[in-house]
């Protein structure tokens, strides 16, 4: 399966159209207590990388915390424990993970890749971004998730979601979306707001 829609010029399409109805859309009708909590999420970890490395007890708290997020129930295996946190640790200092090493998180962090998509992005905002069920159908058109879980699609679409960030009409297009925020958005993060927000609306 293929990712479709993954350039500049749907984006900033499609950013026209979210931005269009924003006062109606994402930026006005999420509740505060999941708007609000983001930063406070990646606050978590630019401590951590201040202070020194993930260890088990951020493994656990934080797991725990993305799947605040998530309608499902957390399952941490910590049979690979030890190569979770080298990976972790690595995803911290700015490391793009293969897809095994990502394989060995997603079963750590409940078999899933979504789940682990919102935990890596809190670690390395700057180079994950989140994998959800709306960012799959934006991008494969597809009802079915199958294809979700699979790594080497969520690397191909951090691929083309980083060349969408160096494209050099980005800049002006990420200011009109990070206006709509209380807080600054990382490059992906405000491509996946209107890629998840575009499949919302449609």
């Amino acid at each position: 399966m293929k990712l479709k829609n993954l350039s500049f010029d749907n984006i900033k399409k499609d950013a026209e159209g979210v931005l269009k109805g924003a006062d109606n859309t994402y930026f006005k009708a999420y509740p505060d207590c999941y708007l609000k909590v983001y930063p406070e999420f990646l606050g978590y970890f630019e401590r951590i990388k201040e202070t020194g490395k993930i260890e088990r007890h951020h493994l656990v708290i934080s797991s725990h915390f993305v799947y605040g997020w998530m309608p499902t129930i957390m399952y941490l295996d910590l049979k690979a424990e030890e190569l979770a946190l080298k990976y972790l640790n690595a995803a911290l200092k700015g490391y793009l993970l293969k897809s095994k090493e990502l394989e060995v998180l997603k079963k750590t962090i409940s078999g899933s890749m979504v789940g682990l998509s919102k935990l890596l992005h809190f670690v390395n905002p700057r180079e994950y971004a989140i994998w959800d069920r709306r960012v799959f159908r934006y991008l494969t058109g597809a009802r079915a998730q199958y294809g979700i879980e699979n790594a080497d699609m969520y690397l191909d679409y951090l691929a083309g979601m980083k060349k969408i960030t160096e494209h050099e009409a980005y800049p002006a297009l990420h200011e009109k979306i990070e206006k709509h925020f209380e807080y600054p958005l990382h490059p992906m993060r405000a491509i996946e707001i209107v890629m998840f927000e575009t499949d919302r609306i449609r």
